[in-house]
């Protein structure tokens, strides 16, 4: 569960301070409730097939523990992280200490970084952060990871989805059916603290919409390489060709 960036609309200090409380954070990693295992799989696997040594930024980096597994087994050349925790990213250079290549771990609020970066990279990823702004400002943001992805690079999310008839009251509710049967290692009141941040932070996107949210800000097309069980979340790549 990667760090979000909130907006104006969001209160930056009330998210850090959720994200702060590591052990909630891997409980919900370490028992696989948000599929992490499945999707980075799948990023690994992509990633692989890469055969050049790419540029990797890891924006909303969290702890970076799985994006650093697989970045591990590919052929990496340069790695930037982008969270607005210091904690996660204590976390995330001590995880990604054996990393090959020059490393740079940034605290910031993410979409204001892309907006200010003139760095380009071969592969830009979001992981479970996304979501987190308001459709407008995801369109914003995309342009900038746009202006960054270099000729020929991508950009890869995992973050979760609405089914094509399904508002944000259903997708939430329907999140909180399956986390009150599923998500039985928290404690109730860990299970409070996850729902109150997922209603008050979390606007999931439909596939359709992420697609033309994509391809307004100049991306050919996207695909999505993942979709999980319960279909609430999913790994998207966006390629340049």
């Amino acid at each position: 569960m990667s760090h979000p960036s909130p907006d104006s609309q969001h209160d930056a200090e009330r998210v850090r301070q959720f994200f702060d409380q590591w052990d909630l954070y891997r409980k919900v990693v370490d028992h696989n409730y948000l599929h992490h295992r499945e999707a980075y799989d799948v990023i690994t696997q992509t990633l692989q097939k890469i055969e050049k040594p790419f540029s990797f930024l890891d924006l909303g980096a969290g702890d970076a523990s799985y994006t650093g597994q697989a970045l591990a087994r590919c052929n990496i050349s340069r790695y930037e992280a982008v969270d607005l925790s210091e904690v996660a990213l204590q976390l995330a250079e001590k995880n990604l200490q054996s990393l090959p290549g020059p490393k740079i771990f940034t605290q910031a609020d993410f979409s204001r970084y892309v907006r200010e970066i003139k760095t380009s990279f071969d592969v830009v990823y979001i992981g479970l952060s996304f979501h987190h702004l308001l459709t407008p400002d995801k369109q914003q943001f995309l342009a900038g990871i746009k202006r960054i992805v270099a000729p020929g690079g991508r950009l890869l999310f995992f973050e979760p989805f609405r089914l094509p008839d399904e508002d944000l009251d259903g997708v939430r509710e329907r999140w909180w059916k399956l986390a009150q049967l599923q998500w039985n290692s928290l404690t109730a009141s860990e299970l409070l603290q996850a729902r109150e941040h997922i209603w008050v932070h979390d606007y999931p996107e439909t596939v359709e919409s992420y697609r033309h949210l994509v391809q307004e800000a100049g991306f050919p097309d996207l695909q999505v390489l993942y979709t999980d069980p319960d279909r609430l979340y999913a790994v998207f790549d966006c390629r340049i060709t």
